[in-house]
Protein backbone atom coordinates (compact mmCIF):
# COMPACT_ATOMS: atom_id res chain seq x y z
CA UNK A 1 0.00 0.00 0.00
CA UNK A 2 1.28 3.43 -0.93
CA UNK A 3 -0.73 6.62 -1.25
CA UNK A 4 0.66 9.93 -2.45
CA UNK A 5 -1.14 13.18 -1.71
CA UNK A 6 -3.34 12.98 -4.82
CA UNK A 7 -4.41 9.42 -4.01
CA UNK A 8 -5.19 10.38 -0.41
CA UNK A 9 -7.72 12.88 -1.75
CA UNK A 10 -9.60 10.00 -3.40
CA UNK A 11 -10.34 8.44 0.00
CA UNK A 12 -12.72 10.01 2.50
CA UNK A 13 -9.98 12.26 3.97
CA UNK A 14 -10.20 16.06 3.90
CA UNK A 15 -8.76 17.92 0.91
CA UNK A 16 -6.71 21.06 0.32
CA UNK A 17 -5.04 22.62 3.33
CA UNK A 18 -6.97 20.39 5.73
CA UNK A 19 -5.28 17.26 4.38
CA UNK A 20 -2.33 16.94 6.75
CA UNK A 21 -0.77 13.75 5.37
CA UNK A 22 1.50 13.90 2.32
CA UNK A 23 1.89 10.16 1.81
CA UNK A 24 1.00 6.86 3.47
CA UNK A 25 3.66 4.21 3.21
CA UNK A 26 2.60 1.08 5.11
CA UNK A 27 -0.61 -0.66 6.11
CA UNK A 28 -0.12 -4.17 7.48
CA UNK A 29 -2.68 -5.72 9.80
CA UNK A 30 -3.23 -3.32 12.68
CA UNK A 31 -0.26 -1.09 11.74
CA UNK A 32 -0.17 1.96 9.43
CA UNK A 33 2.41 4.70 8.77
CA UNK A 34 2.35 8.02 6.96
CA UNK A 35 4.48 11.12 6.53
CA UNK A 36 4.01 14.88 6.51
CA UNK A 37 6.41 17.31 4.86
CA UNK A 38 7.23 20.31 7.07
CA UNK A 39 9.27 23.17 5.67
CA UNK A 40 9.60 26.92 6.29
CA UNK A 41 7.16 27.38 3.37
CA UNK A 42 4.33 25.48 5.10
CA UNK A 43 1.33 27.83 5.17
CA UNK A 44 0.74 27.56 8.94
CA UNK A 45 4.25 28.39 10.16
CA UNK A 46 4.30 32.18 9.53
CA UNK A 47 0.97 32.44 11.38
CA UNK A 48 1.73 30.29 14.43
CA UNK A 49 3.97 32.22 16.84
CA UNK A 50 5.42 34.72 14.30
CA UNK A 51 9.15 35.06 14.78
CA UNK A 52 9.28 31.72 16.64
CA UNK A 53 7.31 29.38 14.37
CA UNK A 54 6.35 25.91 15.52
CA UNK A 55 4.00 23.54 13.75
CA UNK A 56 0.55 23.63 15.43
CA UNK A 57 -0.10 20.69 17.75
CA UNK A 58 -3.76 20.66 16.70
CA UNK A 59 -2.60 19.78 13.17
CA UNK A 60 -0.62 16.84 14.57
CA UNK A 61 -3.79 15.64 16.31
CA UNK A 62 -5.69 16.08 13.02
CA UNK A 63 -2.97 14.15 11.16
CA UNK A 64 -3.22 11.31 13.69
CA UNK A 65 -6.98 11.18 13.16
CA UNK A 66 -6.49 11.16 9.41
CA UNK A 67 -4.04 8.27 9.71
CA UNK A 68 -6.52 6.19 11.72
CA UNK A 69 -9.24 7.18 9.23
CA UNK A 70 -7.06 5.93 6.36
CA UNK A 71 -6.60 2.65 8.24
CA UNK A 72 -10.43 2.41 8.42
CA UNK A 73 -10.61 3.00 4.65
CA UNK A 74 -8.05 0.26 4.06
CA UNK A 75 -10.09 -2.03 6.36
CA UNK A 76 -13.12 -1.54 4.10
CA UNK A 77 -15.17 0.88 6.19
CA UNK A 78 -17.13 3.39 4.09
CA UNK A 79 -19.22 6.30 5.28
CA UNK A 80 -18.54 9.59 7.04
CA UNK A 81 -15.58 9.43 9.44
CA UNK A 82 -15.77 11.48 12.62
CA UNK A 83 -13.17 11.98 15.33
CA UNK A 84 -15.00 11.05 18.51
CA UNK A 85 -12.15 11.45 20.95
CA UNK A 86 -8.51 12.49 21.03
CA UNK A 87 -5.87 12.90 23.68
CA UNK A 88 -2.28 13.94 23.15
CA UNK A 89 0.97 14.17 25.03
CA UNK A 90 3.49 16.53 23.43
CA UNK A 91 7.19 16.09 24.23
CA UNK A 92 8.80 18.71 22.00
CA UNK A 93 7.73 21.16 19.28
CA UNK A 94 7.92 20.45 15.56
CA UNK A 95 10.00 23.11 13.82
CA UNK A 96 10.15 24.12 10.15
CA UNK A 97 13.64 22.64 9.95
CA UNK A 98 12.48 19.18 11.08
CA UNK A 99 11.58 18.21 7.50
CA UNK A 100 9.60 14.98 7.49
CA UNK A 101 7.23 14.10 10.31
CA UNK A 102 6.47 10.37 10.56
CA UNK A 103 3.27 9.02 12.09
CA UNK A 104 3.09 5.37 13.17
CA UNK A 105 -0.19 3.94 14.40
CA UNK A 106 -1.49 0.74 15.86
CA UNK A 107 -5.24 0.48 15.37
CA UNK A 108 -7.89 -1.84 16.71
CA UNK A 109 -11.44 -1.95 15.44
CA UNK A 110 -14.76 -2.59 17.12
CA UNK A 111 -17.58 -2.51 14.54
CA UNK A 112 -17.46 0.99 13.02
CA UNK A 113 -15.11 2.42 15.67
CA UNK A 114 -11.33 2.53 15.21
CA UNK A 115 -9.07 3.11 18.22
CA UNK A 116 -5.63 4.35 17.27
CA UNK A 117 -2.44 4.92 19.22
CA UNK A 118 -0.17 7.13 17.15
CA UNK A 119 3.51 7.94 17.71
CA UNK A 120 4.69 11.13 16.02
CA UNK A 121 8.39 11.48 15.16
CA UNK A 122 10.27 14.50 13.81
CA UNK A 123 14.00 14.78 13.18
CA UNK A 124 14.34 11.21 14.45
CA UNK A 125 12.82 12.00 17.86
CA UNK A 126 9.42 11.18 19.30
CA UNK A 127 7.54 14.46 19.60
CA UNK A 128 4.06 13.27 20.57
CA UNK A 129 1.84 10.35 21.48
CA UNK A 130 -1.76 10.69 20.35
CA UNK A 131 -4.71 8.42 21.07
CA UNK A 132 -7.75 8.91 18.86
CA UNK A 133 -11.09 7.25 18.25
CA UNK A 134 -12.56 7.49 14.77
CA UNK A 135 -16.18 6.52 14.21
CA UNK A 136 -17.26 5.86 10.61
CA UNK A 137 -20.94 6.75 10.32
CA UNK A 138 -22.43 4.45 7.71
CA UNK A 139 -25.47 5.14 5.55
CA UNK A 140 -28.58 3.58 7.01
Amino acid sequence: MHYDRAMLGATFLPVGQMLQLDRATTALGDYITAEMDISPEHWALPLHFPGDPVFPGCFLVEAAGQLVTLWAWEAGLRGRPRMAKASAEFRRPVYATDGTVTLRATVRRRRNMCFGTVDVLAAGRKVASIDTVIVVVTAE
